[in-house]
């Protein structure tokens, strides 16, 4: 909206089927308390525009270096596991992200890569043998966080060696006001009345008008009879609602392409107290690695396999923060609140040794019952989708032309960004691709 505004276009209107705009970026805030829901760090350093445009607004943050941390590696039991088996799932995870490694795997899963190279790196290194298959664990959880998957069998090879990093993964720079700065700056770019929030579309008839032009309508009863028309839902709702919401149907190419991706899940879950209770043992904020030896949870806590981090939250020194992925995540989601806590304090306190006390704040996200969403972060090609042709984004990016020859469709997103999917800035770089489009076509 911000690059068709300063064509200008002035006819524009954005239709938010949520109550907020942002998507998957969500800063949630109770009292002195700032935690989010969805997206959080800003990667790359200054490679990253978003880098340089918090700097410029003030509000950057820097990252806390690796020694400012109390880092604890334990297993789930509770016992001291080896720090050497953290560093070969670390020097595994970097080394196939290497493009020379990876295009070695362009006909089968990224996880396959994990797993090869893990083999040989543990053997060599000054590592426990009984703790192998808890470290190779831990890197598929270690995987699945960072790269946003369901299942690291799942993602394309070739998807996987098509991403850009900025690099500087180990520093971390964060939105010191919240990451809804962000969307606040880009907000108010906006001419008053042209954001319409809680307004769903549910159909969009593309190829009705004898003129060739779409029509938008909203569950609120409203109706836009418009030129072009700029989709930017996620990957998850349109795979569920497309051929609810577009009629006619999408073009069959599109459909199939559609399918050809997946979005992965990943959930959050904050805890906090009125003070600090890891610090009786060290000052500092609290950083703590999980390895499971052993997988005898009861069922219902089976959930807490998908988590192998728990670590203090920057600027918040009372919270604590701990990731769950994949199909644990959904596993999660699908109990209650009080459940989640419960389970999780008992972790805590099991894998710590000290005395948790009942937390003063709790939250976790449900990205994967939302249903305007439907996954969290990170969409990727899979295998199969690759093998049925699929080789990158671009032809998800390619406007729809209806009968009378107008291009009436476009698309922005994560799912649409070849090279930067799965992120903040990727999802706004196809933003402006997709306005940049429509001003051309104009």
């Amino acid at each position: 909206m911000k690059t068709l505004i300063e064509e200008p276009v002035t006819n524009a209107v954005i239709l938010e089927a949520q109550d907020y705009i942002g998507g998957r970026v969500k800063t949630y805030r109770e009292g002195s308390i700032l935690v989010e829901d969805g997206a959080e760090w800003i990667h790359g350093g200054p490679r990253n525009p978003l880098y340089k445009l918090a700097d410029s607004l003030g509000m950057l943050t820097q990252p806390l270096a690796d020694s400012a941390y109390d880092w604890r590696v334990k297993t789930s039991a509770g016992t001291k596991a080896s720090e050497a088996g953290y560093n070969v799932a670390e020097d595994v995870f970097y080394e196939c992200e290497k493009s020379s490694v990876m295009q070695n795997y362009y006909n089968s899963g990224v996880g396959q890569c994990y797993k090869d190279k893990f083999g040989s790196f543990y053997n060599n290194g000054l590592t426990v043998p009984g703790e192998k298959s808890a470290w190779l664990h831990y890197l598929n959880m270690f995987v699945l966080r960072d790269v946003g998957l369901n299942d690291w069998m799942e993602e394309s090879g070739r998807d996987f060696d098509q991403f850009i990093s900025y690099g500087g993964e180990d520093k971390l720079n964060q939105w010191s006001q919240g990451y809804d700065a962000l969307t606040n700056y880009l907000k108010n770019s906006v001419p008053q009345g042209k954001i319409k929030l809680s307004t769903p579309v549910c159909k969009i008839f593309w190829d009705s008008d004898p003129n060739g032009k779409a029509l938008v309508v909203t569950s609120t009863k409203e109706a836009y009879l418009t030129d072009y028309v700029l989709v930017t839902a996620s990957i998850g709702h349109l795979q569920e609602r497309h051929l609810q919401l577009f009629d006619p149907p999408l073009p069959a190419s599109y459909q199939n392409n559609l399918n050809r991706l997946d979005l992965g899940l990943a959930d959050k879950i904050h805890l906090g107290w009125s003070s600090p209770w890891w610090k009786k043992l060290n000052p500092k904020p609290l950083d703590l690695q999980v390895i499971f030896k052993t997988f005898d949870l009861p069922s219902e806590e089976s959930w807490l396999y998908g988590v192998m981090e728990v670590m203090g939250v920057h600027q918040q020194l009372n919270l604590l923060q701990a990731f769950v992925n994949g199909d644990y995540a959904q596993k999660m989601e699908d109990l209650s609140d009080a459940d989640v806590k419960r389970h999780i304090l008992k972790f805590l306190g099991r894998v710590t040794g000290q005395t948790v006390p009942e937390p003063t704040f709790f939250r976790r996200s449900q990205w994967g019952k939302n249903i305007w969403v439907r996954g969290s972060y990170s969409s990727y090609i899979t295998v199969s989708g690759d093998q049925a042709g699929l080789k990158s984004r671009g032809p998800l990016a390619k406007p729809i032309t209806n009968s009378h020859g107008n291009k009436v469709i476009f698309w922005a997103g994560e799912y649409t960004n070849t090279t930067r999917y799965g992120t903040v800035d990727g999802a706004m770089g196809s933003g402006t691709r997709a306005a940049r489009q429509i001003i051309s076509d104009m």
